[in-house]
C-alpha cells in the first residue's frame, strides 16, 4: 500500500514550510509528495528544493511552464501521483499528526469507500485556533446537528458542497472517473470530485478535525470563522429541509430555499453547458431539478403570503435577480 500527496502551490512562501513539515511528520509516513507549482515568483520553489535535498526520493516538484489555475493544476498533480491513496493538499494548512493514519484506517474498515474527507479546525496567520466554529460549520454543513442519515449526494445537489479538497483523500482507481477536471469559474476541483463520488454512494467522511485550515486574506478560497448563531441556525434549518427531514412552515424558509435552489440551478446549468455529454453525471438534469424546486418554492411563497410574494417578485425583477 502506497500513499501520495497531490499539492498545488503558488506564491506560498509564508506557510509552505510548516505545511510540508506537517505532512512529513505523519504517524503513518507518506510515500511521495507531488508538488505542482503554478508559476510562483516568491521563495516557494527555493523552500521546496531545500526539502528535496533532505528527502530526494519523496518530494517530486513540477514547475508549470504557464499558469494553469487551481482546477487544472490539481488535475495535473493528481494525475502524477502513483499512490494507492491520494491525499489532496493546499499550501497553507497544517496537518494533524494522525491525519493519514486515521483516514487509511477508515478505508481499511470501509473497503467500498472511494473517497473520504474530514472536518477541520480554523486557524489564523499565527497558527492559532481562533474560533470554536469548525470548517464544516463555516461551510454550512451542520453534520453534528443534522438528522441522520445524511444523503451527501442530495446535499451537494440541492444545498452546497460539503467537501473541502484539503481534507480529501481518494483512491487511485477513481482517477479515470474524475479526470479531466473541467476549468469552470467558481466550480472547483473538490466539488467536482465530491459530486461524482457521492453520486456513486461511495463518498464518506470522518468527523475528526484532521487539519488546521488557515483563514487569511491571501487564500483563493476561504471559509468564514465569524458566523453568528442565527446564520448557523439557518444553515441547520435549511439543511434539514433540503434533506427532507423536515417540512418548511414559514414564508422566510421558503424564501431562503428558493434562493438556494436558483443559485444551484445557475451553477449546474453552467457546468452542463461547459462539459461534454460523456461526463459521469447528468448536470443538465441536476440543474433542471433545482429549477423545478425553485418554482415549487415560489408557488408556496405565493400561497403563504401573496402580498410579500408580489413585492419580492417585483424587487427581483427590478434588480435582475432570479430571472428566467
Amino acid at each position: 500500500m502506497k500513499t501520495s500527496v497531490a499539492m498545488c502551490t503558488y506564491n506560498g512562501e509564508k506557510f509552505i514550510e510548516i505545511q510540508i513539515e506537517s505532512i512529513l511528520n505523519q504517524s503513518l509516513p507518506i510515500d511521495e509528495i507531488v508538488i505542482c507549482d503554478d508559476g510562483s515568483n516568491d521563495k516557494t520553489i527555493e523552500i521546496i528544493k531545500q526539502f528535496q535535498l533532505e528527502y530526494p526520493n519523496k518530494i517530486n516538484l513540477h514547475k508549470n511552464p504557464i499558469n494553469l489555475g487551481s482546477n487544472k493544476n490539481f488535475e495535473k498533480a493528481i494525475s502524477l501521483c502513483n499512490g494507492d491513496y491520494i491525499f489532496l493538499s493546499d499550501q497553507d494548512d497544517i496537518w494533524k499528526m494522525n491525519k493519514v493514519e486515521k483516514i487509511i484506517e477508515y478505508f481499511s474498515k470501509n473497503e467500498s469507500a472511494e473517497a473520504v474527507f474530514s472536518n477541520a479546525e480554523l486557524t489564523n496567520d499565527n497558527n492559532k485556533k481562533f474560533t470554536n466554529i469548525s470548517l464544516w460549520d463555516s461551510k454550512g454543513f451542520m453534520e453534528n446537528q443534522l438528522s441522520k442519515p445524511i444523503d451527501l449526494y442530495h446535499h451537494i445537489k440541492f444545498k452546497s458542497n460539503v467537501v473541502t479538497g484539503s481534507t480529501l483523500c481518494i483512491k487511485q482507481e477513481i482517477k479515470s472517473l474524475i479526470l479531466p477536471i473541467p476549468d469552470i469559474q467558481k466550480f472547483y476541483h473538490d466539488e467536482w470530485i465530491a459530486i461524482i463520488i457521492a453520486s456513486r454512494r461511495k463518498l464518506e467522511y470522518l468527523t475528526d478535525e484532521l487539519i488546521s485550515y488557515r483563514i487569511h486574506s491571501e487564500q483563493q478560497i476561504g471559509a468564514k470563522g465569524n458566523l453568528n448563531k442565527n446564520r448557523l441556525k439557518n444553515h441547520l434549518v435549511m439543511g434539514n429541509h433540503i434533506l427532507e427531514h423536515t417540512t418548511p412552515k414559514k414564508y422566510q424558509d421558503y424564501a431562503r430555499l428558493s434562493r438556494i435552489y436558483f443559485r444551484n440551478y445557475l451553477k449546474f446549468k453552467k457546468v452542463s453547458d461547459n462539459t461534454k455529454d460523456d461526463t459521469p453525471i447528468n448536470f443538465k438534469e441536476i440543474a433542471e431539478s433545482n429549477l423545478d424546486l425553485f418554482k415549487k418554492c415560489n408557488e408556496s411563497l405565493k400561497k403563504a403570503n401573496p402580498i410579500f410574494y408580489f413585492f419580492r417578485t417585483l424587487t427581483d425583477k427590478i434588480r435582475g435577480k432570479r430571472q428566467l
